[in-house]
C-alpha cells in the first residue's frame, strides 16, 4: 500500500504526541465483565472510556477480541485489543456503541454520587490489598462529599 505525503506526515504528527487518542478519554473507576468468544468470561476494572475504547485491568490473559460490559451499563460493546501491558489492556471499541450510560451525571443533590460509594465499595471487593485501601479512602471522599452538598442546600 502507497502513502500519500500527507498521511505520513499525519501519522509522524500522531507519533509525536503523547496522547495519541482521536477522542477524549474520561477517567472512571467501574467493575466490568468481559465475554469471550469460547464462552469464557472474566471480571475486570474499567480505569478510563473514551468515544473509540477503552483502558482494562484484566487478572489474566484475554482473547484479542472480546465483549465488555460495563458495571451499571446496559450497553455491551465489542472489542479489539490495541496493546498489553502487565495486566493493563487497551481496547478499541469495534462499534460506535452510544456511551452516554457510563457518563450518567449525579443529582447535585448528593442523592446520585450514592452509586460512587457503591461502585468504589463493590470494587474493593474484588481488587488486590494495595488498590483495596485507595478505593475505601474514595468511597469515604464521596461520603463526605455527599455530606457538604446536603449541607450546602439546607
Amino acid at each position: 500500500m502507497k502513502t500519500t505525503p500527507d498521511l505520513e506526515n499525519e501519522f509522524d504528527e500522531r507519533r509525536r504526541l503523547p496522547d495519541r487518542r482521536r477522542t477524549s478519554r474520561r477517567k472512571v473507576l467501574r467493575g466490568g465483565k468481559t465475554f469471550w468468544p469460547n464462552g469464557d468470561s472474566a471480571e475486570c476494572v474499567v480505569h478510563n472510556v473514551s468515544a473509540t475504547g477503552a483502558k482494562l485491568s484484566l487478572v489474566g490473559s484475554a482473547p484479542n477480541t472480546f465483549t465488555l460490559l460495563v458495571d451499571g451499563d446496559s450497553i455491551r460493546r465489542q472489542c479489539r485489543v490495541t496493546w498489553r501491558r502487565e495486566s493493563l489492556v487497551g481496547v478499541r471499541f469495534e462499534t460506535d456503541a452510544d456511551l452516554a450510560p457510563i457518563f450518567v451525571p449525579a443529582k447535585r443533590s448528593g442523592v446520585g454520587f450514592k452509586q460512587y460509594v457503591e461502585a468504589c465499595q463493590s470494587l474493593a471487593e474484588r481488587v488486590s490489598p494495595s488498590d483495596r485501601e485507595m478505593l475505601h479512602e474514595m468511597a469515604e471522599a464521596w461520603k463526605k462529599a455527599i455530606r457538604l452538598l446536603r449541607q450546602r442546600e439546607r
